[in-house]
């Protein structure tokens, strides 16, 4: 009894030493997101979009993987940017108005990296004379919506120019009422319907008290509720103080989907995706992921021939109120990076017998702006040229741009603008579209002196004492390394495992000390 009880607070101290240097990396990495929630820079309902900004809101703005960390400025007219942005222009001032979803709107970056900014500073640069913005985007925005806000908000900046970006990706199921009521499980904002032809808004202006239940066919298993599970008080108390908890939340719900979900039942998560995935069922494919699917249903047909007329109509708005109009058409991530695909086919097994054109919803698009007679810049191919020659385009996790790819995007647009003769007076102003290599950071330096120290250290010890000896003592060293586990299998005493695993890296320390100038260092580390 008192070996089993020594074992066990062995194995406890164990757990508790192996938590802490956890706990100790994660901080000293900065990889767990704030203890304090994201901001929140929306209001709902609106009667005019469903949702829209929340004015004179800003904070930080993160995700649960802890991808960025940026700076959001809502102004007291709901437009990302500075309050000086009214509706009045000043003389002499060029002015853009940018419509978009989630995109346009960057909260993943600082107001000063946004496609908007960024396209701002190298419009002046070429034009020469002051120039304005005016950054429209919203998450979850569909064509429709952006329609609505133009004719009733847009109409008052007056601008010379209208820019559209369009997400082929999720644009038609945005638009449509049968699929987006079913992706957000309610009818939350006014829909068009396309009827012999005609554009017939619904639901307008929107009231969710007077909307009727959600009857798509498409609709998704509703999550049963989930009690507290017995451990919701531990991870209540972990989650304001453990930055380790933090890191390991969102990455145990997307590694193991089950798992997390055992975990939300004991209490020592939240209930979230994983949840909502378990419930679907081994069959489950995302309904975003169906723009893909080889042939159409009827139903994404539909949706592709209302946003068409949705897009003549927004092209027929900026012809009344005496503006250009251009689009850029912005394209997936897993179309820029097939890794990404290949995780969700692996993240979702019924898709793998389906038959998919990732290119799909692009030509969709672009056959629909031809339509309404809209220039387009379709952006794919000048992000496949980039994708590899430096920085990240996109996040990893979350899937919107980078502070790279909105700078990209902007160079491509102006480009696209000098190129198409949307702006006349950049003719001449060619701009070569091209990624930033953002120089190194004090730390990476830091960490490529100490590896090139090390490496040019062990390779004069290796000339200094010759390559048979440096040989003989490499093999004195594993033999003794293998007798250590040997004696540990002999004798089962796998609880000294980490203890062993521990003395080792600290010996190969004090190795790399005596044949290395950076050994000062170490000796203080150990």
């Amino acid at each position: 009894m008192r070996r089993f009880i020594s074992l066990f607070l062995l194995l406890v101290f164990y757990l508790f030493l192996a938590g802490l240097s956890a706990e100790a990396i994660v901080r000293m990495a900065n990889a767990a997101p704030p203890a304090q929630a994201s901001g929140w820079f929306w209001r709902a309902p609106d009667p005019l979009t469903g949702w829209s900004h929340a004015p004179n809101s800003s904070g930080r703005s993160f995700d649960p993987h802890y991808e960025y960390d940026a700076w959001v400025t809502i102004n007291s007219r709901g437009i990302r940017g500075a309050e000086s942005l009214g509706y009045a222009k000043a003389a002499g001032v060029y002015r853009v108005l940018l419509l978009g979803d989630s995109f346009v709107e960057a909260l993943q970056v600082n107001d000063g990296e946004t496609l908007g900014e960024q396209l701002r500073a190298l419009l002046e640069k070429g034009l020469g004379q002051p120039v304005e913005v005016i950054n429209a985007g919203v998450s979850g925005f569909g064509t429709d919506q952006q329609l609505l806000w133009l004719q009733e908000e847009g109409i008052k900046y007056a601008p010379d120019l209208v820019l559209l970006a369009v997400y082929p990706h999720n644009d038609f199921m945005n638009n449509a009422e049968i699929l987006e009521s079913a992706n957000r499980g309610a009818i939350s904002k006014p829909f068009f319907a396309l009827v012999d032809g005609q554009l017939q808004l619904r639901y307008f202006p929107f009231d969710p008290d007077t909307v009727p239940p959600v009857t798509s066919p498409f609709a998704e298993v509703a999550v049963p509720d989930v009690p507290p599970g017995p451990l919701s008080g531990l991870a209540e108390w972990l989650r304001p103080r453990s930055a380790f908890y933090r890191f390991f939340d969102p990455r145990i719900r997307l590694a193991s989907p089950r798992l997390a979900t055992w975990l939300a039942r004991a209490g020592l998560i939240t209930p979230g995706q994983e949840s909502h995935l378990v419930a679907q069922g081994e069959g489950y494919v995302p309904l975003t992921y169906q723009v893909y699917a080889q042939p159409l249903t009827p139903e994404w047909q539909a949706a592709v021939a209302l946003t068409t007329e949705l897009l003549a109509e927004i092209a027929r708005t900026t012809a009344g109120m005496g503006a250009t109009i251009g689009a850029v058409s912005i394209p997936s991530p897993e179309t820029i990076y097939p890794e990404r695909w290949q995780r969700i086919l692996t993240h979702y097994p019924a898709m793998q017998s389906g038959v998919w054109d990732l290119h799909q919803p692009e030509a969709l698009a672009a056959s629909a702006l031809d339509q309404a007679g809209i220039p387009t810049l379709l952006l794919a191919d000048i992000f496949h040229q980039n994708a590899s020659a430096g920085p990240l385009l996109y996040l990893e996790e979350d899937g919107h741009w980078t502070a790279a790819g909105h700078s990209l995007a902007a160079q491509a647009t102006v480009h696209f603008l000098d190129t198409s003769g949307l702006i006349p007076a950049l003719a001449g102003h060619t701009l070569t579209p091209a990624v930033k290599i953002p120089p190194r950071s004090l730390w990476e330096w830091i960490v490529l002196v100490l590896v090139l120290l090390l490496a040019g250290s062990l390779l004069w010890n290796l000339v200094k004492i010759g390559p048979v000896r440096w040989t003989r003592q490499v093999g004195a060293g594993l033999s003794t390394t293998a007798e250590l586990f040997g004696y540990v299998a002999r004798r089962r005493q796998f609880v000294l495992l980490p203890l062993l695993v521990i003395l080792l890296a600290f010996a190969g320390l004090l190795i790399l000390a005596q044949a290395s100038v950076v050994g000062p260092f170490i000796y203080t580390l150990i």
